[in-house]
C-alpha cells in the first residue's frame, strides 16, 4: 500500500513536497495513513511527535498538501494509480472528458473509440470507475481540479493532434527535446513502430526500424519535415 501512497505523492501525480519514501513509511507504520485519501486528513499535531518533524519541517508538509488540493485532471487520474494508465494514457483520458465525474462508469466501448486507448487500458479504466468504493474515496477528497488539456484541445485544433511517431537515427535535437515537441503539438512519441504508427521521423543511420516501418507502410519523414507540418498546421483528421 505504501508504493500506492507514494505514486500518489509523486512529481508526476499530485506532487506533494516532502511526502517521500521514507516519510510515507513512517507515517504508514503509525498508522497515519493507510490509504492515499488519508493524506488529506493528516494535521500539523499529527507530525510532531515523529521523529523526522519539528514544527518547520511539520508545517511544510502541511503547507504541500495544501497545495496540491489544486491540481489538474491529468495528474489526478496518474496519481490514483489505475492499473496501466501511466502519464500518457492519464492526460489522453482528460483531453475526452472535461471532468473527473464524467468518468464515473463509463463504458470500455467509448473508451476504445478514443485512437491509443487499447482494449487492456479501456477495461482497467471502466473497471476501475465502475467500482462503488473507489467512487466514493474519490468523492470523499476535497479538491479542486481543473483540466486545461479539456479546453485547449476544444479550443484549437493541434498540427499533431492524435498523430503517433516513431524517432529513428541520429537527429540534429536529442530524443527528449522532440519528444517534448511532439507532445506538445498534440503528438505522440512511441517506442516501436507498429500498425498504428503514422510516422517514422528518420534521421542519419535509422537501422531496422526503417525496414519495419516500409513493410507495414507507414510514411517516413525527415526532421525538418516534422517542423514543418508544426509550422504550416497541416489538417489532419480529428482522432479524439
Amino acid at each position: 500500500m505504501t508504493e500506492k501512497i507514494i505514486h500518489f505523492a509523486s512529481r508526476g501525480g499530485m506532487d506533494i513536497e516532502g511526502l517521500g519514501e521514507k516519510n510515507v513509511e513512517l507515517l504508514y507504520s503509525k498508522g497515519l495513513i493507510k490509504h492515499f485519501e488519508d493524506i488529506y486528513k493528516l494535521k500539523k499535531e499529527d507530525l510532531l511527535d515523529l521523529p523526522r518533524f519539528a514544527e518547520k519541517s511539520a508545517q511544510n508538509l502541511i503547507y504541500a498538501i495544501e497545495r496540491s488540493r489544486h491540481t489538474t485532471l491529468a495528474k489526478f487520474l496518474f496519481g490514483i494509480g489505475i492499473l496501466h494508465v501511466g502519464e500518457y494514457a492519464a492526460k489522453l483520458l482528460a483531453k475526452n472528458f472535461k471532468s473527473l465525474e464524467e468518468l464515473f462508469h463509463v463504458k470500455k466501448e467509448r473508451l476504445i473509440e478514443i485512437r491509443q486507448m487499447g482494449e487492456k487500458i479501456a477495461t482497467s479504466i471502466s473497471t476501475f470507475f465502475d467500482d462503488e468504493k473507489n467512487l466514493k474515496i474519490l468523492r470523499s477528497i476535497d479538491l479542486e481540479i481543473s483540466n486545461p488539456d479539456f479546453l485547449s484541445v476544444k479550443k484549437e485544433k493541434l498540427p499533431l493532434e492524435g498523430l503517433t511517431f516513431v524517432i529513428t537515427g541520429s537527429m540534429p535535437k536529442s530524443r527528449k527535446e522532440i519528444e517534448d515537441l511532439i507532445d506538445s503539438n498534440g503528438g505522440h512519441a512511441s517506442s516501436a513502430v507498429s500498425s498504428s504508427t503514422d510516422y517514422l521521423l528518420a534521421g542519419e543511420d535509422p537501422g531496422s526500424k526503417l525496414r519495419k516501418a516500409k513493410a507495414l507502410g507507414v510514411k517516413t519523414i525527415s526532421y525538418d519535415e516534422l517542423l514543418n507540418m508544426i509550422k504550416t498546421k497541416t489538417e489532419h483528421p480529428r482522432l479524439f
